[in-house]
């Protein structure tokens, strides 16, 4: 079925603005005193960050902004308090006011550590129902007006069917197509709705691929049923429920195009515009990436990226060249300045109903007591809320969960030593092992401080810590397997502060070392990680319980340990198989 018979599209305005009348004529007065360089400057987007703040870096971006005057940045890695004071000198150097975009997939905490940090997409994916994603999504809104952002690049909407996918996989909400399309919706609404544009990614859908874009060229070898059937499903419903913005990913998809996505015509214009009817803002993925930069300059990715139908174009390596190849086309008749006019229409209409084309407004953010502010208390409950509803009991073999406190307990933490806890979910003050100073907790687990306090409330024996980490010899786990005798109980976390199944958990010898460790005490296993990293554990069939705890944060420790004390019940259902 060809996919202009599946979707009947009518994008929906995030913002109602109070007089269309008003914004239009703001928009054509602007267009109206713009030379063509500065037209297609309003197209370009950099991106900077606290790392790039040095002198020259700072010099380069006043320059951009105040003699080409682009666009928008796109934030990464900084502080709030520092962004903020930057952002508020940028903003009053900048001729129209700058849009600002974040990559906060889950919410400004990928960039900030000041907000509280929200679980990955495929933790989400974990949730019996997609309720409490929307009100993430209205959260992460409000967090990023607080901190004058105004488009974020979410929802990832790739359906991640390939375990061996380098870079998509926590990432997205999962493998199931309609879980993935249902939860993006929700996303999507939650953030739009909030008054923030979200930008559904990577068209046409990098979720089958085993190649990073950032490093190379992913192919994706279907034939055009298969495509409209998965990838582009979920792009489907988001351009039907009105998301504002789409990603171009950088891809080759030989059945749509022998050019890679993010610079074909085709597939931008041809498939996303005319058949799936998207009217909306079109945005590539960061051109400096090597899938679509190996072997081509600036210029040249610009002018073809122009051509095939984008309005932004994100972080050319060389903006200037970038500017002045587009300027050269306009110039000589290659492209006309009518095209160029109604992409910067689409810019300028945000910017107007931002409120950015009033006389009166100021891009001026207050940083008063920001990083306080930032520490909303509704968002930590609803990120714990979240975590309570997400972690998943994978299988309950000895029927183990909930633990018998009666019982002589062994917790066995491996990889754990020196969590993070800097997020600041909870009260962290009194918590055995916490340092102030560094804001870690240096002797035992969130979780294994949980389960002590259930065990002297009830009267009943300690829970006994034992620590492992990559280093650990075969002695050390032999001695290890000999004391676990004393004890009734085993619980095996393993905790993965990255959360990508890249890095492996454990290496080649541990999972033999401990896998013997597994067969004699048949322990509960905790798996603070992807999924996926349990299909490299041959022996999760000898435990007597595998919960999948999905990342190392302060408020997946505290649901699990609920979920052992049998405070709550496990909820979560895998989102990927393994």
């Amino acid at each position: 079925m060809a996919m202009s018979a599946i979707c009947t599209i009518a994008l929906l305005c995030a913002f109602t603005p109070k007089n269309d009348k008003r914004i239009n004529k703001q928009v054509e007065r602007a267009l109206k005193q713009m030379t063509t360089r500065e037209k297609i400057a309003q197209l370009i987007f950099s991106q900077t960050d606290s790392y790039l703040f040095s002198e020259k870096h700072k010099e380069a971006t006043n320059q951009l902004i105040e003699v080409e005057g682009i666009g928008g940045l796109l934030i990464l890695q900084d502080s709030l308090p520092r962004y903020l004071n930057r952002m508020n000198e940028l903003q009053s150097k900048s001729n129209i006011p700058l849009l600002i975009a974040i990559d906060g997939e889950w919410g400004p905490s990928m960039r900030f550590v000041e907000f509280p940090f929200f679980p990955l997409q495929m933790q989400l994916g974990a949730l019996p129902n997609d309720s409490l994603i929307y009100e993430m999504g209205r959260a992460v809104a409000e967090q990023c007006k607080l901190a004058n952002i105004h488009i974020n690049f979410a929802p990832v909407v790739d359906i991640n069917v390939n375990p061996k996918n380098p870079v998509i996989h926590a990432r997205s909400f999962g493998e199931d197509r309609d879980k993935v399309t249902a939860y993006a919706r929700a996303y999507m609404r939650g953030m739009q709705d909030g008054g923030i544009i979200a930008c559904a990614k990577h068209f046409p859908g990098h979720g089958d691929t085993e190649v990073d874009s950032h490093k190379g060229l992913p192919i994706l070898s279907f034939d055009r049923e298969r495509l409209e059937q998965l990838e582009l499903y979920p792009f489907a419903d988001q351009i039907k429920q009105g998301v504002k913005m789409v990603m171009i990913g950088h891809l080759l998809v030989p059945a749509l195009d022998t050019t890679i996505s993010s610079i074909s015509k085709p597939i931008i214009t041809g498939l996303l515009k005319q058949e799936m009817g998207f009217d909306g803002i079109i945005v590539t993925d960061a051109l400096a990436m090597k899938a679509v930069s190996n072997n081509r300059t600036s210029a040249e990715i610009a002018i073809a990226a122009y051509k095939a139908g984008v309005d932004i174009l994100l972080n050319p390596k060389d903006i200037k060249a970038a500017i002045d190849r587009i300027e050269e086309a306009i110039n000589s008749g290659e492209c006309s300045i009518s095209d160029l006019d109604n992409r910067v229409r689409k810019i300028l209409k945000v910017k107007a109903e931002y409120g950015m084309l009033d006389r009166q407004y100021s891009a001026i953010v207050d940083t008063t007591n920001i990083s306080q502010r930032a520490k909303n208390p509704e968002h930590i409950a609803l990120i714990q809320q979240m975590a309570d509803q997400s972690i998943t009991l994978v299988n309950n073999n000895a029927n183990l969960v909930p633990i018998n406190f009666n019982k002589k307990i062994a917790y066995i933490a491996y990889n754990a030593k020196n969590i993070a806890t800097k997020r600041e979910y909870g009260d962290l003050e009194g918590i055995a092992g916490y340092n102030p100073k560094t804001g870690m907790v240096d002797s035992t687990t969130l979780m294994y401080q949980h389960l002590q306090k259930t065990c002297l409330s009830q009267n009943k024996n300690s829970v006994h810590y034992y620590s492992l980490d990559k280093t650990s010899s075969q002695t050390q786990i032999n001695a290890l397997c000999e004391d676990l005798e004393q004890y009734d109980i085993v619980i095996l976390a393993c905790h993965d502060p990255h959360g990508r199944i890249k890095r492996n958990l454990l290496s080649e010898e541990h999972i033999s070392s401990l896998g013997e460790l597994v067969k004699k005490h048949r322990p509960i296993l905790i798996h603070f990680g992807s999924p996926y990293g349990l299909s490299q554990l041959n022996w999760l069939d000898d435990t007597g319980a595998v919960i999948v705890s999905y990342q190392d944060s302060e408020s997946n420790q505290r649901a699990t340990a609920k979920i052992l004390t049998g405070e709550i019940k496990a909820k979560g259902q895998l989102p990927v198989s393994y």
